[in-house]
């Protein structure tokens, strides 16, 4: 039987990637929260429609653990972060104006808390 005011919690079922795996460690509030949110806008840009979109969270994730792994360095990473924003920007400006805000989170936005959220921590585990 649980506590009074706690909750169960489900374990999930689905098995976390080794960037989830490494992100969950994250122990400041509010460097976790990001965290939560860059995993969540991730996770949703794999699972989407567009093949560019899905493609771009592949590469994404590829190059941060790659980056764990120092596999490649800073410079590398924000190397392919350019030229995916460059690339992305007209990905979205052909999109229907009521589409341009979810296509702009899901690819500029994700790269840009990749950049200035996620690396630091990665680098920081280093």
């Amino acid at each position: 039987m649980p506590s009074a005011g706690k909750t169960k919690r489900k374990k999930s079922t689905r098995k976390k990637s080794e960037l989830g795996s490494a992100l969950d460690q994250v122990g400041d509030e509010s460097t976790a929260a990001a965290m939560k949110e860059f995993q969540d806008l991730l996770a949703q840009a794999k699972s989407d429609t567009t093949e560019l979109v899905r493609q771009n969270a592949k590469e994404l994730e590829e190059r941060l653990i790659l980056l764990k792994k120092r596999k490649i360095d800073k410079e590398d990473f924000d190397f392919f972060i350019e030229n995916q924003k460059r690339d992305l920007r007209v990905f979205i400006d052909s999109q229907p104006a009521q589409a341009q805000e979810r296509a702009e989170r899901l690819t500029l936005h994700i790269l840009e808390t990749a950049a200035t959220k996620v690396v630091p921590v990665l680098l920081a585990m280093i």
